[in-house]
C-alpha cells in the first residue's frame, strides 16, 4: 500500500480506516520528507479546506496541490504525486530534485 487512509479520532491520534471515512493520508517518500500525514478529501472543491484532494487510489495514489515540506535542517523536499510516483521538483534541496520515483510502501 503506497497511501495509507486513516481519520483523526480525538484521544487517540491517527487510526487506519476505510478510505470513505479518511481524514488523512499517510503516505512515505522515497527523499528526506519521509513518512507524512496530511489532511485530505475525496472529491469535491477544496477552497478554504487546507486539505490536498485525493483520488482514493492506495496503490497508485494522486494528490492535489503539490506537498512541499522542509525539515529542521531546513533540507527542502518539494513534488507532485501522481499514480504512485513522486516527481521532485527542481527547487528540493536533496539529490532527487528533478527525477520521478515510485512512492514507497506504508505499513
Amino acid at each position: 500500500m503506497k497511501a495509507k487512509p486513516v481519520k483523526l479520532i480525538k484521544g487517540e491520534g491517527y487510526v487506519a480506516c476505510k478510505k470513505d471515512e479518511a481524514t488523512h493520508l499517510t503516505i512515505n517518500f522515497p527523499s528526506p520528507a519521509g513518512l507524512i500525514t496530511l489532511p485530505v478529501m475525496i472529491g469535491g472543491t477544496r477552497k478554504g479546506t487546507n486539505n490536498w484532494t485525493w483520488d482514493g487510489d492506495t496503490e497508485k495514489p494522486t494528490l492535489r496541490p503539490s506537498v512541499k515540506t522542509t525539515n529542521h535542517s531546513g533540507l527542502c523536499c518539494h513534488s507532485w504525486v501522481n499514480d504512485g510516483e513522486a516527481e521532485f521538483l527542481s527547487d528540493c534541496s536533496h539529490d532527487l530534485a528533478n527525477t520521478t520515483v515510485e512512492m514507497l510502501e506504508v505499513n
